[in-house]
């Protein structure tokens, strides 16, 4: 590792924890800031292919299959990923990515400014998109170990994961004003640009990028390697099948348009303010962790923020008046995003570092797996039950769910950091 890295970390050793402290070390503020302005590249082609595919067919069918096919790769390839990132270079794959992101870009540009663009064109450069994405999020993870002190890894893991969430923001946003006042084509090739000095800050990074070890081999048995430690990791496993458990019952953003349309007559605006709710309290559930610097009984927070999110379901439910649903659902999100950041956190800790891709990746394809059941089953409860009635019977679950992983796993609330 390069002498002055080592000294930037040894001067933050034993200094105490800001929100901002992380972003102090060069390296990690390389590739935070690379990581921003990849991720607000996506989305903006995201926002893009959905917009251009309901302009192109008027199908809401085809408009979901858009996303479809953006998520799909997640859950196919998700474990191969992160054994990529525990046997090649991380930085390198970082900068590899970004690079190949250029692509899907650039060619859509290109179809629109020229008018062949079809629909299908966009569902095979949003699989593109997508599988590229695969291979980018283990390896941004699981490098943050390498560039912070431990003591500093939740400010770290953070500040990581509120560049997704404000890509949601903020992506969609600009998406918004470009196509509105240039055109697509030229959003897309400003989704191209961003990834332009998002490649020079991965390039510029001074720490090795090398998972520590020797060097391991691309093989199926490197993949169940991955699973394996999950198991044995019974902190690990119990955070996993805690969000497992609470998102299964208690996922609540499809059924959102029902609330906005049917419940309170809002229309897509209160639809969008539905939506938008979740991030905001996203935001300020990072800004919470941001500014307690370390949690040390990290387990006891994730059951707590669990057992908030069980409660605000159930307000949803219950909601009578619109900015009650919108103050239930910020809750949630919030609540959410501690419960992301404290499972990452523990996650790149008790890794070892030739874990920590695929334990990175195993996160994404969890998180991609229950989203989709979880989706089925609010869509089917809402059926049966009405919305308000499945959300109600949905915090009720949770909250079996929380206790019986606790008595499952005790380990879980006693564990400290």
């Amino acid at each position: 590792m390069d002498d002055r890295v080592e000294i930037d970390r040894a001067e933050l050793r034993g200094a105490p924890i800001r929100p901002w402290s992380s972003l102090l070390i060069r390296d990690f503020s390389l590739i935070w800031t690379s990581s921003v302005l990849a991720s607000i590249a996506v989305q903006i082609r995201n926002v893009s292919n959905l917009y251009q595919v309901y302009e192109l067919s008027g199908s809401s069918f085809q408009l979901g299959l858009t996303g479809f096919f953006q998520a799909l790769p997640h859950i196919i390839f998700g474990l191969f990923a992160g054994m990529l990132a525990d046997v090649f270079d991380r930085k390198k794959l970082i900068a590899a990515t970004h690079c190949l992101h250029l692509v899907p870009s650039i060619a859509l540009g290109l179809l629109t400014v020229t008018g062949a663009i079809q629909v299908w064109h966009i569902y095979l450069f949003g699989m593109i998109s997508s599988f590229i994405e695969v291979f980018s999020w283990p390896a941004r993870m699981a490098i943050i170990p390498r560039l912070v002190p431990l003591s500093y890894l939740m400010n770290a893991i953070t500040l990581n994961s509120m560049i997704l969430q404000s890509s949601f923001l903020f992506g969609p946003a600009i998406a918004g004003v470009l196509i509105d006042y240039a055109g697509l084509a030229p959003t897309y090739f400003f989704s191209a640009t961003l990834l332009i000095p998002a490649i020079v800050a991965v390039l510029a990074v001074r720490s090795p990028g090398k998972p520590e070890g020797e060097r391991r081999r691309v093989s199926l048995r490197s993949m169940v390697e991955g699973v394996e430690f999950i198991w044995a990791q019974r902190i690990i496993l119990s955070l996993f099948l805690l969000d497992f458990g609470v998102v299964l019952v208690g996922f609540y953003r499809p059924i959102l348009p029902i609330f906005a349309g049917n419940v309170f007559k809002m229309g897509a605006t209160g639809l969008g303010i539905l939506y938008g709710a979740p991030a905001v309290g996203a935001l300020l559930g990072s800004a919470s962790l941001l500014m307690a610097g370390d949690i040390k009984r990290k387990g006891a927070a994730a059951v707590i923020a669990a057992l908030f999110f069980a409660a605000s379901l159930a307000l949803l439910g219950l909601s009578q008046w619109f900015w009650m649903a919108v103050v239930a659902v910020l809750v949630l999100g919030f609540t959410d995003s501690i419960s992301v950041g404290i499972r990452r956190t523990v996650v790149q800790f008790l890794a070892p570092d030739t874990m920590r891709g695929r334990a990175a990746s195993l996160i994404t394809v969890f998180a991609q797996t229950t989203n989709a059941l979880g989706a089925l089953l609010a869509g089917s409860a809402s059926e049966l039950l009405g919305a308000p009635n499945a959300l109600l019977l949905g915090s009720l679950l949770c909250v079996f769910m929380i206790i019986g992983i606790n008595r499952a796993i005790p380990q879980l609330w006693r564990h400290r950091s």
